[in-house]
């Protein structure tokens, strides 16, 4: 029996979702014994139904919990969570690592900051591998916590310095690293309030900017896949002084800054290179801008360069264009 509800569980797994028939059919048991596979599998939380009757579809159960934010404990969620994989499909220990970083981070903002009255998580498995955790709350939104703070004028002005990493507005009790390593600790990841979503593809290794449906409180997804999420090791190493072990690389997007693909202007530089002083290695990602003005380049690799000489600039992702306007600046 327990032979056959595991097939059955992979099965369903493959498949994304199944029929009793399609069960029968793979199993070659008649459409009763099928049946109570697909019930027990049911009755032990592995398996969801959605229908009555022969039209009936089975799927990996999927989980929704709501918990009250004040006092509440991010290793409380975790547990929640990490039972449920264990027993619906679990994760490779590396996979489960980085989920549980990303995922107690967020949670632990969500308390600290969110001003919210709840938190609530999901979790679904989708085809290839893949397990999302969706974490939303019902506070101020991070972005517009970030404006108030800091007096960025938008949310895109937010991310753009949030994804450099060391924001933070309780530097007491944060360090500013939890979000930008999150970011960094799963296959994809999704920050979203305030109508505006921040996309992070670290299996594309590229970032970008989205409508979102989520206006008020914040939402984060987190995606891992079997085989493509990061090991937690290498990205801390990508952005730690080997010497000092501090947090002192980072990598900008240039294309958030943008309105379109171009940035010409001497203040959107400004943006782009605030916060970067904190850091010794800088790498400054072109990929999706297509012109860079003269004024751009200069304060960027000229005027900020020199005022900070300890902070090293690397432009990668560059097209031909944007390419000879960066040489430009750095000759002069």
């Amino acid at each position: 029996m327990a032979e056959r509800a595991e097939r059955v569980r992979r099965l369903v797994d493959r498949r994304g979702g199944v029929a009793n028939r399609d069960v029968a059919r793979a199993l070659g048991v008649s459409a009763a014994t099928s049946h109570r596979l697909l019930q027990a599998l049911v009755l032990s939380g592995i398996l969801e139904r959605l229908g009555k009757g022969p039209a009936a579809r089975y799927s990996l159960c999927s989980l929704r919990r709501r918990f009250a934010r004040e006092g509440l404990d991010e290793d409380r969620v975790w547990t929640v969570l990490s039972e449920h994989i264990s027993r619906v499909r679990p994760l490779a220990a590396a996979e489960l690592r980085s989920l549980q970083y990303a995922a107690t981070e967020v949670i632990n903002n969500a308390v600290d900051h969110s001003g919210g009255k709840s938190l609530e998580l999901s979790l679904s498995f989708g085809g290839a591998g893949s397990t999302t955790a969706t974490i939303s709350d019902d506070g101020v939104g991070v972005f517009r916590r970030l404006c108030e703070d800091f007096g960025f004028a938008t949310a895109q002005d937010a991310i753009v310095q949030l994804e450099k990493g060391k924001l933070t507005s309780d530097p007491l009790r944060h360090s500013g690293e939890g979000l930008f390593f999150s970011s960094k600790a799963v296959a994809r990841f999704r920050l979203e309030s305030q109508g505006l979503a921040w996309i992070v593809d670290n299996v594309a290794r590229d970032s970008a900017l989205a409508p979102s449906p989520v206006r008020r409180g914040t939402r984060v997804v987190l995606e891992v896949i079997a085989g493509e999420t990061p090991r937690l090791e290498d990205v801390f190493a990508a952005y730690t002084d080997p010497e000092t072990l501090r947090f002192m690389k980072t990598r900008a997007t240039i294309k958030l800054g943008a309105l379109g693909s171009a940035l010409i202007s001497r203040s959107e530089a400004r943006r782009i290179a605030e916060g970067l002083a904190k850091f010794t290695h800088v790498t400054l990602d072109f990929s999706g801008v297509e012109v860079v003005g003269q004024g751009f380049c200069d304060e960027l690799f000229r005027v900020f360069a020199r005022a900070h000489p300890e902070t090293v600039l690397g432009p990668v992702g560059m097209n031909e264009t944007v390419t000879f306007m960066v040489g430009r600046a750095l000759a002069g």
